[in-house]
């Protein structure tokens, strides 16, 4: 297994407003490395605020440049914010089935985040180390379930 963290801050994705939606897979460059990148991926793990209820709009619109690089594929997320970001998880879900995404029922929420950082690096306490590994686990399972699935469905051409 290999996890890379991508942070969308570093890709500096523009408000999307291209001319041809998403699910036509007709990509401008940008979308096109971004679907390159993305599609690499059996399954996600979103780290997200709690922003007036919801989640940022900068993970939106990472979201809205892409279609089918998401779909089948799990997603699980850590919510942070003053109710441990559950409100912004539960709308980022209603997203993530739009998307034709698994949105897992599993996540951590984060209480107190503030509280918990030291020299600038979060230190969870044990309940969150141990929710973590649920998360973690069940984003396993069903990362390679759904891999399974979709090799199935869409095999690798063979070499014959």
């Amino acid at each position: 297994m290999v996890v890379e963290l991508i942070d969308i801050k570093e890709w500096n994705l523009p408000m999307f407003d291209l001319a041809k939606p998403p699910i036509m897979g007709e990509y401008e460059p940008l979308q096109q490395r971004w679907a390159d990148k993305i599609k690499q991926a059996d399954g996600y793990l979103f780290i997200c605020p709690e922003y007036n209820h919801s989640f940022p709009a900068s993970l939106k619109n990472a979201l809205d440049y892409l279609y089918e690089e998401w779909g089948r594929k799990p997603a699980s997320c850590i919510g942070y914010g003053p109710s441990g970001g559950i409100r912004a998880v539960e709308q980022l879900r209603l997203v993530l089935v739009e998307l034709n995404m698994a949105p897992l029922g599993s996540a951590l929420h984060l209480f107190n985040v503030h509280k918990k950082i030291k020299n600038d690096l979060y230190h969870g306490d044990e309940k969150d180390a141990a929710n973590l590994h649920r998360v973690l686990d069940d984003l396993l399972w069903w990362s390679q379930t759904l891999r399974e699935g979709r090799q199935r469905v869409h095999p690798a051409p063979s070499n014959e």
